[in-house]
């Protein structure tokens, strides 16, 4: 269970880099040794996916500005990344050479609207979280083929769907988020099925939106049994 952190001002000076290059300018002393260090303890070199597909693969149109709260305790590390959807990995640059963020060194990323958590060496999406339960999102690019008739159509490149999961992270357990209003009702104390459904309708609670989950549980999170 991780308690709810109060959003940080970003406090070390940041760097910005091309989306297509990586190249990196107006770089300040104090944080060319923190990009030192986040190379030597909190990443990694890695080969992205190589795999041609059309669209953006990352969470945000372009790389932000995020606050990097680590585990160690350590003071906070600000950092230009983005959240790639396909790798399911946080990547920064160092002289275009691709980095990958460590989630067993970095406990969360801060970026203005968003926050990242690690849990179990891998990066959720914060829909929710307090002292009680947190609600988290798994968003990741699934990718297909379009259909083409061979020796007519030229094979197409592959597309991509994103899709997204949410989980409960209660009582240090991972629980899967169905989107359906029965599964809903059913993560709650029986006893309580009747008033849940009549909140449910009242409120117009769509499975489908993270912030009417988040309403829900908020509502109802001594009820669950689960």
């Amino acid at each position: 269970m991780f308690v709810k952190l109060l959003r940080l001002a970003f406090l070390a000076p940041f760097f910005i880099f091309s989306q297509n290059t990586g190249e990196i300018s107006n770089i300040s002393n104090d944080f060319i040794v923190d990009l030192a260090y986040i190379k030597r303890e909190l990443s990694m070199p890695y080969n992205p996916n190589r795999t041609v597909i059309e669209g953006n693969k990352y969470f945000f149109k372009k790389p932000s500005n995020a606050t990097l709260i680590l585990i160690d305790g350590e003071k906070p590390l600000n950092v230009i990344t983005n959240y790639n959807l396909l790798d399911q990995t946080f990547d920064i640059f160092e002289n275009n050479d691709p980095l990958k963020l460590l989630p067993n060194k970095i406990y969360k990323v801060l970026f203005p609207e968003t926050e990242f958590v690690s849990i179990n060496n891998k990066f959720y999406e914060v829909i929710e979280a307090n002292d009680e339960f947190s609600l988290l999102a798994d968003t990741y690019l699934e990718i297909f083929f379009p259909d083409y008739t061979p020796g007519i159509q030229d094979k197409p490149d592959p597309k991509y769907r994103k899709r997204n999961s949410v989980f409960l992270y209660y009582k240090n357990k991972f629980n899967y988020v169905e989107r359906r209003k029965s599964f809903l009702i059913s993560m709650f104390k029986e006893n309580m099925a009747k008033e849940i459904n009549t909140f449910m309708k009242k409120n117009k609670i769509s499975p489908r939106n993270n912030d009417e989950l988040k309403f829900l549980f908020n509502e109802f999170h001594s009820f669950l049994n689960r």
